[in-house]
């Protein structure tokens, strides 16, 4: 019996803004700074041959970074759908039912979870793998080690055998202080949202309590159509589903349940607190006489002294500043931001893109200063741009130019100047990556700023 993974990613992680930014979430971040990131260690806990090749359900805006990660761990995939725009956890749900077989074990595993343990994970979802082939929905559930707010929590009725599984008696959403604190002395699970359920009973379920919503995603999938690696879903289909998470269209109705201890550190990674109870600073800090802190830098030396329950984040471009305990409010401070128009509320100075990375290295105005990475064999679209000329200079590595009619090479510690309106294109046709500074100048540099003619990535 193999396992079918259902990888989720689709969220934004903006409670961990500057961190998390929307063209950048958290699963993609390598927020321990150890070489890796969330969305990585999802994949590389899915490689153990227990599982079947996994599918990976995200939205058009991550795909090249869900790619780059594919690429960059040698996962093999069975499909990567996206969704035209996003719509909460049930409607993914139910276009996997739509995708996999009848007698498929379906184990759907947020990609932004922090998993210490691999051989726990794995003892837990074999467990709840056997139990679902038996008709059962099973979730995985964590030892409360302290009261959290931030949790969800599951009250349980009884062990149901010698196995140490549980029934669900109810669900408990992120309660007060007071209440978790009950939670947690009555020994009640923290929710993971990892579920294991049979396709078949699934598709049951979404018959019985949300048939609608699952019609809508049978529409969009068999209106899917492939570009490339991806699957697009149908989208006038999917523009007609209204968000709904699948703890509210299905798992919090009224039947039975069962939950699956899984004894590891583990955290959902959702707030700054939460990243505190795993690593407490993390970059190049320095500290002195500091208590009860979160402290992040990625970009410069930060220094703390004499602080106590804060937390600190430097990233490229942003910095924030808050008590400890008031991460709640980050979402909101993205709201007014962005009411403000500032990029930083979308979008960090590193960008990853299909054909490598850029990072912004310095703005002002009038002009941008982009350090470019092209990875070998790969090529930034044919284009111009209508408000802005380009100064172009070789780090390290070959690039292979077009600029207007004319096409020659580049070597280290040469340039190029592309006017404003002129067609062009970087290609590195080498098996090394190709560095390159590029120098914006105009009255209008975002990146809007651009007309494709040819590209080989679909955009």
């Amino acid at each position: 019996m193999k396992i079918k993974p259902i990888i989720l990613s689709g969220g934004s992680g903006e409670r961990l803004w500057p961190l998390s930014r929307k063209n950048m979430p958290k699963q993609f971040v390598d927020l321990f700074s150890s070489g890796t990131n969330l969305f990585e260690q999802t994949l590389i806990r899915v490689k153990d041959s227990a599982y079947a090749e996994p599918i990976i359900i995200s939205n058009k805006e991550q795909r090249f970074d869900v790619l780059n990660n594919v690429k960059k761990n040698k996962v093999k995939i069975d499909k990567m759908i996206l969704e035209d725009t996003p719509k909460n956890t049930a409607p993914a749900f139910a276009v996997a039912s739509n995708v996999c077989k009848e007698n498929d074990i379906l184990c759907f595993l947020p990609s932004d979870h922090y998993i210490k343990n691999t051989k726990s994970f794995l003892s837990a979802i074999k467990n709840a793998a056997k139990l679902a082939d038996q008709g059962q929905l099973v979730i995985l559930g964590l030892n409360s080690t302290y009261p959290n707010t931030n949790y969800g929590y599951i009250k349980y009725s009884k062990i149901e055998s010698k196995n140490n599984f549980y029934q669900v008696k109810s669900f408990i959403e992120k309660p007060a202080l007071e209440k978790a604190k009950v939670l947690h002395r009555s020994k009640a699970f923290w929710n993971s949202g990892i579920v294991v359920i049979k396709n078949n009973f699934l598709k049951n379920l979404f018959e019985k309590y949300s048939k609608d919503l699952y019609l809508l995603c049978q529409d969009s999938f068999l209106k899917s159509y492939k570009d490339n690696e991806f699957t697009f879903l149908g989208k006038d289909s999917w523009e007609k589903i209204s968000p709904i998470s699948f703890d509210y269209a299905i798992l919090e109705k009224k039947f039975k349940k069962l939950v699956v201890p899984l004894n590891t550190n583990w955290s959902d990674l959702g707030t700054y607190e939460s990243l505190f109870d795993v690593n407490s600073s993390i970059g190049d800090v320095i500290k002195f006489n500091t208590k009860n802190s979160f402290t992040y830098s990625n970009d410069k030396l930060l220094v703390t002294s004499d602080v106590d329950n804060l937390i600190i984040v430097n990233t490229n471009n942003a910095t924030l500043v808050t008590k400890k305990g008031n991460s709640s409010n980050i979402r909101e401070i993205v709201k007014n931001l962005s009411l403000k128009n500032r990029t930083e509320s979308i979008t960090d100075s590193f960008s990853n893109r299909p054909w490598g990375s850029f990072t912004t290295l310095g703005t002002g105005k009038g002009y941008k200063v982009k350090k470019l990475i092209i990875l070998p064999g790969h090529k930034i679209s044919l284009q111009k741009h209508l408000k802005r000329s380009e100064h172009w200079v070789v780090i390290k590595g070959i690039a292979s130019i077009i600029k207007g009619k004319e096409k020659f090479i580049l070597k280290p510690n040469q340039s190029t100047f592309i006017k404003k309106g002129e067609i062009h294109r970087i290609e590195n046709k080498t098996n090394k990556s190709l560095i390159m500074i590029e120098v914006q100048t105009g009255n209008y540099l975002e990146e809007d700023d651009i007309k494709r003619y040819k590209d080989e990535y679909n955009r």
